[in-house]
């Protein structure tokens, strides 16, 4: 008797937003303005999958911890503009997201700070849908540590097998295992470890129910 599938959880950036042109000025921005070198394109390529704590420890080059949170800080409350109307939200995402909830409960796992999810929030007027949105400032171990996927089940009450995580990187892939559930892929090419592996956001549907009827 296999365990359906009770719940959905997106991660934001590469899945439910296209971050990717505002995360680069906002980063180049950000450590601008804390007196540091503004990071090329290629540079932020290589840490986009990093939460911003870890990102700007890597782009800043910086080995104090007191420095690097205190860019953070910066980053997190805003002092430094994150420029939203670069924010791109995949085409169907709405409608796939409303057609899910009707079936599944769903939730975010993000490494985005809470600021950051309510910039996508803002953007994609998608926060009625998720039940749970778990945020970096809660959880001690990041990503591929399967900490904040665990805590997303256990605050929606169901069990880790019966969940499936939709992410975009080798990352999320070794999390959501650890974790010991599903992961769909949303990305262009396979990786291994994927349970199903999607180009374009409204095949997502069909993967997860596929996952549901797998004996």
């Amino acid at each position: 008797m296999i365990n359906m599938i009770k719940a959905v959880i997106f991660d934001i950036d590469g899945v439910l937003l296209d971050s990717w042109e505002a995360n680069i000025k906002f980063y180049q921005l950000l450590l601008k303005t804390s007196g540091y070198t503004a990071p090329s394109r290629k540079q932020i390529e290589g840490i986009f999958h990093l939460s911003m704590m870890d990102a700007i420890r890597v782009l800043a080059n910086e080995s104090s911890e007191e420095k690097v949170r205190k860019v953070w800080e910066m980053g997190r409350g805003r002092k430094v503009r994150y420029p939203i109307e670069l924010l791109k939200i995949p085409e169907h995402a709405g409608d796939v997201v409303d057609g899910l909830s009707k079936i599944y409960r769903l939730a975010i796992v993000t490494s985005r700070v809470r600021s950051g999810v309510e910039d996508f929030f803002r953007v994609s007027g998608l926060k009625k849908y998720f039940e749970v949105v778990v945020s970096y400032e809660d959880y001690t171990h990041a990503k591929p540590d399967p900490e904040p996927l665990l805590m997303a089940v256990e605050r929606l009450g169901v069990k880790a097998e019966e969940a499936v995580y939709i992410g975009d990187t080798a990352t999320d892939i070794e999390a959501a295992s650890a974790a010991g559930m599903k992961i769909i892929l949303y990305a262009q090419a396979f990786l291994e470890g994927a349970d199903f592996c999607v180009s374009s956001f409204r095949e997502i549907s069909g993967a997860v129910g596929k996952l549901n009827r797998e004996e």
